[in-house]
């Protein structure tokens, strides 16, 4: 993927207009959206809408944005989106659901307008710190690491179960070993929440009002 550090910026009366179905595929694209970005109308048509996502977005930054839409509720906040040829460009994003006659969620509007500087600088200062902390912890090895400890202690059990100890000491030991993997897991799995608490405080935090 090509990155450059090259900034391009559009007019304070100018909006950026795009929807997608529910699956995030684009399917409308208006002038300045399109020459924004960079791309023609026909290369952004049925494409996913990630196709502008900036690798400096953490998905953590997304968590908040997803909730609300699928509640059928609106969102408010800074976007940083790549363009075609790598050059990058920021928005304050206003996205809404969008709803058929029956009532039936069909896709989804963004609405984007140009950002202060103030607001770019804020939003770059906390989703560098959000990125940090989520690369700081690895999900796959988290799960390998679970799933290791939960095969142990079940193989532990088995073992237990067809031993000649006594019921009474047997029950005992399964009891422990119970509570051992709940133990276990509860330390392993709880860097992930950890990056879940810090996420919605993003969200929770000046930098969401402030956006707004």
């Amino acid at each position: 993927m090509n990155i450059t550090t090259n900034e391009v910026t559009f007019s304070e009366h100018e909006q950026l207009v795009s929807t997608t179905d529910t699956r995030g595929v684009i399917t409308y694209a208006n002038e300045s959206f399109c020459r924004v970005a960079g791309y023609s109308k026909e290369e952004l048509i049925s494409q996913n809408h990630n196709i502008v996502r900036h690798p400096d977005m953490p998905k953590a930054a997304f968590g908040d944005l997803w909730q609300k839409l699928k509640r059928g509720d609106s969102w408010r906040g800074m976007v940083k989106n790549r363009c075609k040829n790598g050059d990058y460009y920021w928005v304050q994003a206003y996205v809404t659901p969008l709803f058929d006659r029956e009532g039936v969620k069909v896709g989804y509007q963004s609405v984007r307008t140009k950002p202060t500087d103030e607001q770019v600088a804020r939003a770059e200062s906390t989703y560098a710190k959000l990125s940090r902390k989520s690369v700081s912890i690895k999900p796959k090895s988290l799960v390998k690491k679970v799933t290791s400890f939960s095969i142990l202690f079940c193989v532990a059990i088995v073992a237990v179960t067809f031993s000649p100890l006594g019921e009474a000491v047997k029950g005992l030991v399964v009891t422990g070993c119970c509570l051992l993997m709940l133990l276990s897991n509860y330390y392993l799995i709880k860097p992930l929440n950890r990056i879940r608490q810090y996420s919605q405080e993003v969200y929770d935090n000046s930098l969401a009002q402030y956006a707004m």
